[in-house]
C-alpha cells in the first residue's frame, strides 16, 4: 500500500478483530467441553430439584445403596475454602472417602493403594491434584490449610496422596473426607449437596433415575438426577445464553471489519490506478497485475491474523492462570486448532473479498483512462 499509515492502522484492526474473534469463539468452545466432557457412561448426579444451593439428607444415601443396578453412592460437598489467601482459589470438595475412588475411577487416578488407605485412614487428610501440588510446590507429608468462605470452618489438612486427572481442571481440585465437614459445620450434620452413582451399565441411568425421583417426589425435600454432562451443562446455564451472545458479537464483527477492510482496499487500490496502467502499459497482462493485488491483500490478512492469534494465545494463557482458580472452566480454556483455523480462513475470506472487488474493477479499465491521472 502506498500509505504506510493506512497500512498499520488496518493491520491494527486485522489484529483486534481476528484476536476478539478467536477469544471468543475459545471460550465457547470452552464452555461447550464443560458439558460435553468425557465422563464414565454409567455414572450420574442426585442433587436437590430446587438448585445446587439446596441440600439433601444423608440418609438418602440408604435408599440409593438398595438399588441392584448401583455399585456405589458417593455423597459429595463444595466446600470453596481457599489456601492462604483469598487470590489462591481452587476448587476443593469433601466427598465419601469410602467410595470415591470407586465412583471417579476415571477422575482420581495414579494413587498407590497405601497411599488411598493411608488417606481413607487419616481423618484429616486430603489429596491434590498433580498441577495444583506442582503450583504450590507441595508433596505428599505437607500441612495444607484451607480458609472456608461458604462454611464457617478452617481445617489444617495432610496431604496423603498426589493424583491425576484427564483435565487441567480436574487436577487442580483438593478433596477431603466428608465426616471432617459434618464435624466442623454443625448445620452440615447429616445433609450432603448431591449423590454420585456409579451403575453397572449406562443403560441402567434412565431407569434408575426415574425411580429415584418418583420415589422421593413426596418427599419435603425432592431429588432431581440427571447425568454427570447435563449436571456440568447447569453451570454452564447460570451464565445464561451466553453463546447467543458470544456468536452475536462474533458476527458483528465480522460485518464490522468486512466494511472496513472493504473500504480501505477499495480507497488504496484506487490511489494505485495510474501505476496499475504503467505496468500494464509496459507488458503486464490483467491477470498478472490481479494475482499481484490479490497477494498484497491476503499477505496483509495473513500476517493480520497471524498476529490476532498470536495475542489471543498469549492473553488465553494469561487469564489461564489469573481467572482459572476463581472460574473453575478457565483452567481448560485454550485456543483449539479448530478455532484457530476458523479464525484464520475468516481472515483470509475478508481479505479476500476486499481485495478482488476494487482490484477486478481496477485491471478492468482501460490503459488510456488509467493514464489520465498523471
Amino acid at each position: 500500500m502506498r500509505s504506510k499509515r493506512r497500512t498499520f492502522l488496518i493491520l491494527c484492526t486485522l489484529v483486534l478483530s481476528v484476536f476478539l474473534i478467536t477469544i471468543l469463539q475459545s471460550l465457547l468452545a470452552t464452555l461447550d467441553s464443560v458439558s460435553n466432557k468425557p465422563t464414565e457412561g454409567n455414572r450420574f448426579v442426585v442433587r436437590h430439584k430446587s438448585g445446587l444451593t439446596q441440600f439433601l439428607p444423608i440418609s438418602y444415601g440408604d435408599y440409593l445403596r438398595q438399588q441392584p443396578e448401583v455399585l456405589a453412592v458417593a455423597n459429595s460437598q463444595w466446600f470453596g475454602g481457599y489456601y492462604q489467601d483469598p487470590k489462591n482459589f481452587f476448587a476443593n470438595f469433601a466427598n465419601d472417602e469410602t467410595t470415591m475412588f470407586e465412583v471417579f475411577a476415571d477422575r482420581i487416578t495414579g494413587l498407590t493403594e497405601p497411599e488411598i488407605k493411608e488417606y481413607q485412614r487419616d481423618g484429616k487428610g486430603c489429596i491434590v491434584g498433580q498441577i495444583l501440588a506442582d503450583k504450590y510446590g507441595w508433596k505428599v507429608g505437607d500441612t495444607i490449610p484451607l480458609t472456608g468462605t461458604i462454611f464457617p470452618m478452617s481445617p489444617r489438612l495432610t496431604i496423603r496422596g498426589i493424583f491425576k486427572g484427564r483435565t487441567a481442571s480436574e487436577e487442580n481440585t483438593l478433596y477431603f473426607h466428608y465426616k471432617l465437614l459434618e464435624e466442623g459445620v454443625g448445620f452440615m450434620k447429616g445433609k450432603t449437596g448431591a449423590f454420585w452413582l456409579k451403575t453397572k451399565t449406562s443403560d441402567d441411568i434412565p431407569r434408575v433415575a426415574n425411580r429415584i425421583d418418583t420415589h422421593f417426589s413426596n418427599s419435603p425435600v425432592e431429588t432431581m438426577s440427571e447425568a454427570e454432562n447435563a449436571f456440568y451443562l447447569t453451570f454452564v446455564k447460570m451464565l445464561g445464553n451466553i453463546g447467543a451472545i458470544i456468536h452475536g458479537v462474533t458476527i458483528a464483527v465480522l460485518i464490522a471489519i468486512t466494511i472496513v477492510t472493504v473500504g480501505t482496499m477499495s480507497m488504496a487500490i484506487k490511489e494505485r490506478t495510474t501505476e496499475i496502467a504503467v505496468l500494464r502499459a509496459m507488458g503486464f497482462s490483467s491477470s498478472r497485475v490481479l494475482f499481484l493485488l490479490m497477494a498484497e491483500g491476503l499477505l496483509l490478512v495473513t500476517l493480520g491474523g497471524a498476529m490476532g492469534i498470536g495475542l489471543a494465545s498469549l492473553v488465553a494463557k494469561i487469564l489461564r492462570e489469573i481467572l482459572g482458580s476463581a472460574l473453575i472452566f478457565l483452567q481448560d480454556f485454550h485456543l483449539a486448532n479448530e478455532t484457530i483455523l476458523l479464525c484464520m480462513g475468516m481472515a483470509l475470506v475478508i481479505g479476500f473479498i476486499s481485495t478482488i472487488i476494487p482490484a477486478l474493477a481496477a485491471t478492468r479499465k482501460s490503459i488510456v483512462e488509467g493514464l489520465r491521472a498523471l
